[in-house]
């Protein structure tokens, strides 16, 4: 752990890597990334120390100053989103944040392979990060789950503290890999646990407050209710998100599996809105999750006002 310092904020898009530190912010304890944009894993071992006695319903700090100098959250770990060294995948937590994230989540990456080119960003010295990039080795260190990196000779720099529960990325997709778990060699060797080990206990964490009881004389006749998912799905057909095929992808990826596996990515825009909304409001009552997501890839534009306004008396009126 470290001390943090005041520096400058990071100027790009906010990074789906997040800062772990005590509750106080003062003390610099590893990193997290996000899978969804209420959910962050990072290593036990990160929050066991910041924490006392750490374990589900313990609560960390953390920030973004990879692009949102100033905000900052709440984490706690989930009910079922703790392994640590009694089982596998050995040294991973799963905590829920307090409010949603100011960056898009990650995109989940295929396993790793030998040979793959990697890079993962550390805030030991440097809040704003510091790279280290290498190749996949192979399995091995503490566990048989576990995936070396050996990171390129005559690196400036290795893996210190501050990248625990950090990130490993594909270097030429930026997709998420793993999370940094171990290092050995002054920092020369790492450790990462896949992504493909973690059980994505976030797709049915039930840990936020149930919604409070929808007034059955609120609710609305069925063209009424028909109207307004078909102008919140015509708004939402318009946001650049759904537009472009690459954001299209990245964003079906984040979205709750019961959603993911229904929703297909070959429709176009409108189809695939129509689709989304239906299945989200009146199936899976994962309407306000959808928008959050979808908020993080528009950044707040008027687009996504627009999408949030027409889906408002869905969101009043509740599923059904």
């Amino acid at each position: 752990m470290s001390h943090l310092a005041a520096y400058p904020p990071h100027q790009n898009a906010a990074d789906w890597q997040l800062r772990v530190t005590d509750r106080n912010g003062s003390v610099l304890h590893g990193a997290g990334v996000l899978v969804t944009p209420h959910h962050l894993v990072t290593c036990a071992h990160v929050v066991r120390a910041a924490v006392a006695d750490a374990g589900p319903g313990s609560r960390v700090r953390v920030d973004a100053p990879r692009g949102a100098q100033g905000w900052t959250a709440a984490a706690e770990v989930v009910a079922d989103g703790w392994w640590w060294k009694d089982a596998s995948p050995w040294d991973v937590a799963v905590l829920r944040l307090d409010r949603p994230a100011p960056a898009r989540p990650a995109v989940l990456a295929r396993p790793p392979r030998i040979g793959d080119r990697v890079r993962v960003v550390g805030f030991s010295q440097s809040p704003s990060g510091r790279w280290v990039s290498g190749s996949v080795a192979g399995s091995g260190g503490s566990h048989p789950e576990y995936v070396q990196i050996d990171t390129e000779p005559g690196a400036g720099t290795a893996f210190t503290r501050g990248f625990s529960g950090g990130g490993v990325r594909e270097q030429c997709t930026d997709a998420l890999v793993g999370i940094v778990c171990e290092a050995a060699t002054e920092g020369r060797l790492g450790w990462m646990i896949p992504m493909s080990e973690i059980r994505p206990v976030w797709e049915s964490d039930r840990t936020a407050p149930p919604p409070a009881p929808v007034d059955t004389a609120l609710r609305p006749d069925p063209d009424a209710a028909r109207g307004a998912v078909t102008a919140t799905a015509l708004a939402m057909a318009d946001l650049d998100t759904l537009l472009s095929p690459d954001q299209r992808r990245a964003f079906h990826q984040g979205l709750d599996r019961r959603l993911r596996v229904r929703v297909r990515l070959d429709q176009d825009p409108r189809t695939f809105a129509a689709h989304l909304v239906r299945l989200a409001h009146h199936e899976f009552d994962l309407l306000a999750e959808v928008l959050d997501l979808l908020d993080t890839w528009e950044e707040g534009g008027a687009s996504m006002r627009r999408v949030r306004d027409a889906a408002a008396p869905l969101l009043e009126w509740g599923p059904g």
